[in-house]
């Protein structure tokens, strides 16, 4: 598989994984907060669309845990880049020639 697809495929894992996250995150906002309390906290739900709060709490740990790694290795793919910027930033008052332009 060539790096393009690697990329696309990467990023699209860590866009899902990022919305999936964002959602149950979300969704943590409308279930309140302060614990169940044995039943004396009325803003407290333990579930939210008929999925219990376990559920959510799963995807949204697991979905975290993805974005996380996918994102490292997306860091990993792009590090010569990431170095080659690196070194334009800190030789700012030096010429760039062009072979020290970084590829894209």
């Amino acid at each position: 598989m060539n790096k393009v697809k690697v990329n696309y495929i990467l990023d699209a894992v860590i866009g899902v994984a990022f919305i999936l996250s964002s959602v149950t995150g979300i969704a943590f906002l409308f279930m309140g907060s302060g614990g169940y309390q044995g039943g004396r906290n009325p803003g407290f739900a333990t579930a939210l669309w008929g999925i219990p709060r376990e559920a959510w709490s799963d995807l949204h740990l697991w979905t975290s845990f993805i974005m996380i790694a996918g994102t490292l290795a997306h860091l990993l793919l792009h590090w010569e880049w990431v170095v080659c910027v690196t070194k334009q930033f800190l030789q700012v008052r030096k010429a760039v020639n062009a072979e020290e332009v970084c590829a894209v």
